[in-house]
């Protein structure tokens, strides 16, 4: 069975449902030419899992460095002639370095308000020389001082103006307020804040060559549709302007069209969001888009994978049945799965007890499930069973299944929940086979129990009350 691992761990080899290795290994081919493409946009709608497309990215360019370094050793017996000559490098080859690849949440960072100083950090987090993680500090604080009051003006001008007169302008909008002096201080004041920034960026821009000319960087920007526009904008123009340095490639993760809004919504609907975006960005690789059925399967793979542990999806499964049947009729994705999965654990954490586990009563989980469900997927049933206003919405929510022996429990354990104490057999239409099978079954679900269709009733309502924290105990 395989453990459940962080997103940032996540690789190919622990699941690719989606069969994206592939992709991956083909914008690896990209990051490698000598041509270079960068900076590219791995492009996708919401939901289409780019984030973790772009971890096990990163992890499968981890995975070659290593194998490279592996490679690259010569044997244990190796004489030292003849050593550097194997290993997967002809002879005269120089081996590849050891690549840096940095990961930045755009969106996570953002609460910092200055982008530039987040990339620097993250680049110097990944040298830890100390004379180059103190240049790299140095220099950043040298530019950080002027680059955001000049720069981005100056490339925002040329932008929407298709000229390279920003500073011009904003001198052209003194001129028309000011007298001649003020005029040519505001001159002073912009041009020497400008020579600044040009001496800083430049000198920073030297130091980075020579870090990445050791190790070099491929840098991924993700969740930069998510951003505010002015925190997103200057990434963009900050990878223009400031970043562009040898050794060093950007890759961006993002929702293309709703980077496109991000960017109409900071300059206005009447500029052209794509001649924007191709002042920066060379090259823009689609993740393809999932069919339903896709979608439903790797969700039903995930849900699987989350509750392995329980046990109770081996073999024939009735909870299996229950859950993929659930998942295609609501068109659960796999953000609506983890939601799922979440509820499960709180409803542990709170009640301190471990639900849903092979080691409990079969109808036990089968409600703990469906509750589940219910609370997540329809909070105005859930309520209805916490008040006691069930209606025929309870039938529906399930609806008809394709697995015989699941429509015979659900249609079972719904009308016992809907009547409680009251229900009897001869209430559901049945004809007299059908009724001597429905009595066996509800012989085998209730284990002799006492009072099993009051349980029923109260162990679905406890299980919504209790995740919706009105009741812990009752």
């Amino acid at each position: 069975m395989n453990a459940s691992v962080e997103l940032k761990d996540m690789t190919f080899s622990y699941r690719d449902e989606f069969h994206r290795k592939g992709i991956a290994e083909n914008i690896i081919k990209l990051l490698d030419a000598d041509v270079d493409f960068c900076p590219m946009v791995i492009d996708g709608g919401w939901g289409t899992g780019k984030t973790e497309f772009c971890h096990k990215l990163i992890n499968l360019i981890k995975e070659q460095d290593e194998a490279r370094r592996v490679s690259a050793q010569p044997a244990p017996d190796t004489p030292p002639a003849e050593a550097g000559q194997g290993g997967g490098t002809q002879s005269g080859d120089t081996p590849q370095p050891e690549r840096a690849v940095i990961y930045l949440d755009a969106f996570a960072s953002e609460t910092v308000d200055d982008p530039l100083l987040c990339i620097l950090a993250a680049i110097r987090a990944e040298f830890p020389e100390e004379e180059t993680r103190k240049k790299i500090s140095q220099r950043a604080a040298s530019v950080a001082k002027v680059v955001s009051k000049v720069i981005f003006k100056a490339a925002a001008g040329h932008l929407l103006k298709q000229d390279g007169e920003g500073i011009a302008v904003e001198v052209a909008n003194a001129a028309s307020e000011s007298a001649d002096d003020l005029i040519n201080q505001t001159v002073d004041k912009l041009l020497d804040q400008y020579a600044d920034a040009q001496e800083n960026i430049e000198a920073l821009q030297k130091v980075l060559t020579i870090a990445a000319a050791t190790r070099p960087i491929i840098f991924f920007i993700d969740e930069l549709d998510r951003c505010r526009p002015d925190f997103a904008l200057s990434i963009l123009e900050l990878v223009k302007h400031v970043f562009e340095v040898p050794g060093i490639k950007f890759v961006f993760v993002a929702n293309m069209e709703q980077l496109k809004a991000v960017i109409r919504k900071r300059y206005g609907q009447d500029v052209d969001a794509d001649v924007y975006l191709e002042k920066f960005v060379n090259l823009s690789i689609v993740l393809p888009p999932l069919d339903n059925h896709t979608q439903q399967n790797a969700a039903y793979m995930l849900f699987e994978k989350k509750l392995q542990h329980t046990g109770l999806f081996e073999g024939e499964s009735i909870f299996r049945d229950l859950s993929l049947h659930l998942i295609e009729k609501y068109n659960i994705r796999l953000r609506g799965v983890e939601k799922i999965i979440k509820n499960i654990n709180i409803y542990n954490a709170i009640s301190n007890t471990n639900q849903f586990s092979k080691d409990n009563i079969f109808i036990d989980n089968f409600i703990f499930l469906l509750s589940i469900f219910i609370f997540t997927l329809d909070k105005d049933l859930a309520n209805k069973i916490i008040f006691e206003k069930i209606d025929n919405k309870l039938f529906e929510f399930i609806g008809e299944t394709q697995y015989r022996l699941l429509n015979d429990i659900a249609f079972l354990t719904t009308n016992i929940i809907y009547y409680g104490h009251d229900f009897s057999l001869d209430m559901l239409e049945l004809t007299v086979e059908d009724r001597k099978n429905m009595q066996t079954l509800f012989n085998s679900l209730s284990y002799n129990r006492l009072s099993f269709c009051d349980f029923v009733k109260n162990y679905t309502k406890h299980c919504i009350r209790t995740m919706n924290m009105l009741s812990i105990n009752g």
